[in-house]
């Protein structure tokens, strides 16, 4: 496997990613996928139709079980095409008997019903993992991918049943409405012939959907080995290397061979000198009597190394007395009251269970009606809250109040201190938009700060100044004046923003003054 071949970039992938980059992989290649699915399971087909004619159904249901023998081909071309290693049919049939070699009985047998099929199959296939060594790699390659591998299983079958049955319904609406067939001896269980054509319509399906299926379980097989083997990182240090490499390639001076010679002997002869220079003198141990060694042990054992104690605390269950406990008299007590519930009183001993789950079922339906109209309750408070004309506490309003509407920036902090005049500024200087947005968000902010206006984040332009009209009857502060004012604002803006025709210069300063009545006059006399 060479890395600096992959044909697709090598990086961390999520699990659904990986499965779209293999439906990507099966496009270029479906035909030649599928005809190397099909081909050896029509020909399968064909053999079990003619020794039993009158099982198709048995013949399919055979040729469905072998769908992991069928999948090898297709999974093995895939493989090489990702590698840019291109493979005949030619060249993949010849391999048919080779690649279904490893694990056959196993697949065709106790996992031939595994939902991640697609994903285990390249363990076996291109791996050729058996026993222990491929239970160990299943279970690596299995953490935070198996769920995804088998939706992608779920999926697949889905798309299969869909496809039979679409099918069937098109070739249905191409006969001619003037034929006259009679269905019901075709859709019967007798009419061997419907059967034989609606499995040979099931075979067609399963071709055609196959080459997706081993494709998205390979690349998500793949994305998972990048992810646990790095060969994002792998493939730069290559590249790396490489190019190392090609600056440590240069050409180098030629020595002569009397250099060399010459050097060589003064390097040996210096080397000589040295050794006979440094050659250590033969050491000479000191013989120990049995008691001088046995009185070296004790004073070692009598060290500080040999005497260190540590304490180690942890926490164990406590060991319990086993003693009977009685049955508490409330709950004998609740039980014969939900036997109660279930029914009449006049029931036999043997019958006793059901009047019992009756009344348990009872109490659930109770709990859970009255959890709906709770959470309804609490889901929808401030609706309810309009509703009854009651304004919400400032402590909640400044907790909920917005920093953003429409895209605008509604905090106090983002206003000059004289709005007004910056507005002016900023239409004498052709900056419309801009003029109109700063004084429509300062009328915002100020609803927002002065008036506690219940806006939300979802609220549009037209929402805002119906709250104000909504509000200005429960709340006195909320003069006539003002209502007025932001509606027109509202108007004036919406035309400005989303029209593109700005007011003319004297409504902007009407505009300016009447904002200047609404909101500063009432902060001066706050």
């Amino acid at each position: 496997m060479n890395l600096n071949r992959l044909a697709v970039r090598a990086r961390p992938r999520s699990s659904w990613e990986s499965v779209d980059l293999g439906i990507l992989l099966a496009r270029p290649l479906w035909w030649q996928l599928s005809a190397l699915w099909l081909l050896p399971a029509a020909l399968l087909f064909l053999l079990l139709g003619l020794i039993f004619p009158d099982s198709p159904n048995w013949v399919i249901f055979a040729v469905w079980w072998l769908k992991p023998a069928f999948e090898r081909l297709p999974l093995l071309v895939a493989s090489r095409k990702l590698f840019n290693e291109p493979m005949s049919n030619r060249q993949a049939l010849a391999q048919f008997g080779s690649a279904n070699r490893h694990d056959w009985l196993a697949w065709l047998t106790w996992r031939r019903l595994s939902f991640t099929r697609a994903f285990d199959l390249p363990v076996t296939v291109l791996e050729h993992a058996q026993g222990k060594t491929r239970a160990t790699r299943i279970a690596l390659l299995h953490r935070n991918t198996a769920s995804s591998a088998s939706w992608l299983h779920i999926v697949g079958v889905h798309v299969e049943m869909i496809l039979v049955m679409g099918l069937a319904a098109l070739l249905y609406l191409m006969l001619p409405a003037q034929l006259e067939i009679d269905w019901i001896p075709l859709v019967s269980d007798n009419s061997v012939l419907s059967a034989w054509i609606a499995n040979g319509l099931t075979l067609l399906v399963m071709a055609a959907v196959a080459p997706f299926y081993v494709c998205a379980g390979f690349m998500l097989y793949i994305g998972r080995r990048v992810e646990l083997e790095a060969w994002d990182i792998e493939i730069q240090f290559r590249k790396l290397r490489a190019r190392l490499d090609a600056q440590q390639q240069r050409p180098r001076k030629a020595h002569t061979a009397r250099a060399t010679t010459v050097a060589s002997l003064a390097c040996a002869v210096c080397l000589a000198g040295i050794s006979a220079l440094l050659a250590p003198q033969p050491a000479h141990a000191d013989v120990a009597t049995p008691g001088q060694a046995e009185a070296v042990i004790d004073e070692v054992l009598a060290g500080e190394d040999f005497h260190q104690r540590e304490q180690v605390s942890h926490w164990r269950l406590k060991t319990f007395e086993s003693r009977e406990h009685p049955i508490p008299e409330w709950l004998i007590a609740f039980v014969e009251w939900l036997e109660g519930l279930g029914g009449s009183e006049e029931v036999d001993t043997e019958g006793a269970f059901w009047p019992m789950l009756a009344g348990i079922i009872e109490v659930l339906l109770w709990i859970t009606a009255i959890g709906l109209v709770a959470y309804l309750l609490w889901r929808f408070r401030d609706h309810l809250r309009a509703l009854l004309g009651y304004r919400a506490p400032k402590s909640i309003t400044e907790r909920s109040r917005p920093q953003t509407l429409f895209g605008l920036d509604v905090r106090r902090e983002s206003l000059p201190e004289d709005v007004t005049r910056e507005v002016l500024t900023l239409w004498q200087a052709g900056h419309q938009r801009e003029a109109m947005g700063l004084l429509y968000r300062a009328s915002l902010s100020n609803l927002i700060s002065q008036f506690d206006c219940a806006f939300r984040d979802h609220h549009t332009e037209a929402e805002c100044a119906q709250l104000v009209r909504d509000e200005a009857g429960q709340d006195p502060r909320l003069q006539p004046a003002l209502v007025h004012f932001f509606s027109q604002l509202t108007v004036v803006w919406q035309r400005q923003a989303y029209a593109h025709q700005p007011p003319a210069h004297a409504q902007l300063e009407s505009l300016c003054m009447q904002w200047q009545q609404v909101f500063r006059e009432r902060e001066a006399t706050s």
